[in-house]
């Protein structure tokens, strides 16, 4: 089974009939300047038609909610089933939901997505790296758009490796012996080396904190975000989803190849 594949619009239609059945939970992303907002909300109705879809936006965990406006551009995620759903979408109106216990909560119209991704769940477990492969990573303040200065002062630039990959996120083990001195939740740029043999990856994370190993050695953990909103941020999408199904046939093949070590030194 592929682990991504387009939805048809049948298809479509009836993941959307399912998540408003169960009032599943969706993680909507949006841009703001250079950093990124996340929140969660509820499917409460999808048009027949296909034309629209409403959530709820009522605050979770008592974490403000972000503005929104007709018009502003969002990624939305949410899981069914084994697998996880993408799509890009805008803001249609804002207003309230008559629940069918007659409660009125506040709800936002959004435009029914032009295409919908399915990312099998194994494609957001965190696969190792085998030792024997070494995938560079550099990481640095200010998002993607901030390469440029970054790189004319070099010290900005975090450099370590690849120690695990998923679809959402990765942990680097880093080269340095010191903490980088970024915030919990910042927006980080990183390029990134995939096991594919094409250029690296260019791509806006979180920052998600530091760690060190039983060696020592620094683990610095980053979320990718924003990768359903644009065609580029679905193309790497699709490369990340190869890409930790390539690391997990290398870690079988490394497996193999040390139990037979094993074996012959009896």
């Amino acid at each position: 089974m592929k682990p991504r594949r387009l939805l048809a619009p049948r298809e479509a239609a009836d993941v959307f009939d399912r998540a408003v059945q169960e009032h599943a939970l969706a993680v909507l992303t949006l841009q703001d300047g250079t950093q990124w907002q996340t929140f969660k909300s509820r499917f409460l109705e999808r048009d027949p038609r296909g034309r629209f879809f409403v959530l709820d936006y009522l605050p979770n965990n008592d974490e403000p909610l972000p503005a929104l406006a007709p018009g502003q551009y969002l990624g939305v995620s949410f899981r069914q089933r084994s697998r996880k759903l993408l799509f890009a979408t805008v803001v249609e109106a804002k207003g309230h939901f008559l629940l069918e216990d007659k409660r009125s909560i506040p709800a936002v119209r959004y435009r029914w997505p032009d295409s919908l991704t399915e990312l099998q769940r194994r494609a957001y477990y965190r696969t190792p790296v085998p030792p024997d492969t070494h995938l560079l990573v550099h990481l640095w303040p200010g998002g993607v758009q901030a390469r440029g200065s970054a790189q004319a002062t070099s010290l900005q630039v975090t450099v370590g490796e690849l120690a695990d990959l998923s679809c959402g996120g990765a942990l680097a083990r880093l080269q340095q012996t010191e903490r980088p001195d970024w915030l919990d939740q910042q927006t980080l740029g990183a390029e990134i080396h995939l096991p594919d043999g094409r250029p690296p990856v260019l791509l806006d994370v979180r920052f998600r904190g530091v760690r060190a190993d039983e060696a020592g050695v620094l683990l610095a953990a980053i979320q990718f975000v924003g990768l359903e909103l644009s065609l580029d941020g679905r193309a790497v999408l699709h490369r990340l989803a190869n890409s930790v199904q390539r690391l997990h046939r290398l870690g079988l093949v490394a497996d193999h190849r040390d139990s037979d070590a094993n074996l012959n030194n009896f």
